[in-house]
């Protein structure tokens, strides 16, 4: 019979449900790869529904980045329309001092939100193949 570990199952269905979708700790570790060498602990109802729940998350995870992604071009057309409304009333000097805004705004958000979405992303994928991996492991043993 195989010893129950359920803070395992618990730790990585609580991690699957969090709806902030951080993946990384304080340490910049990814969250639940301590886990992994306890995954022969769970039976294999709580391993599909773990996979389940990975699985929606690395749904909201995409969800998340291609939102960030869509608000980084609305801003850009609204620069855009910015940057014409200044060359058409400012001159040279209104479309210098727009572009210098375009270029700072493209860096303060590329940095910010679409590079954390595509991390979580990137990291949700991550321990959903694993437990995919682990699951199929399961059926060929």
């Amino acid at each position: 019979m195989i010893e129950r570990d359920e803070d395992t199952y618990s730790a990585l269905r609580e991690m699957a449900e969090d709806i902030h979708l951080a993946s990384r700790n304080h340490n910049d570790e990814l969250i639940g790869s301590e886990y992994y060498n306890k995954l022969t602990t769970l039976s294999h109802e709580e391993l599909e529904e773990l996979l389940r729940l990975w699985q929606r998350k690395t749904i909201t995870c995409r969800k998340e980045k291609l939102s960030s992604q869509w608000m980084v071009m609305q801003i850009l057309m609204l620069i855009a329309f910015a940057v014409y409304v200044a060359w058409q009333l400012g001159g040279f000097a209104g479309l210098l001092s727009s572009i210098i805004g375009v270029i700072a705004m493209i860096a303060m958000i590329e940095d910010k939100r679409v590079s954390i979405a595509k991390r979580n992303l990137a990291d949700a994928n991550r321990v959903y193949r694993h437990l995919s991996e682990h699951l199929e492991s399961r059926y060929y043993q």
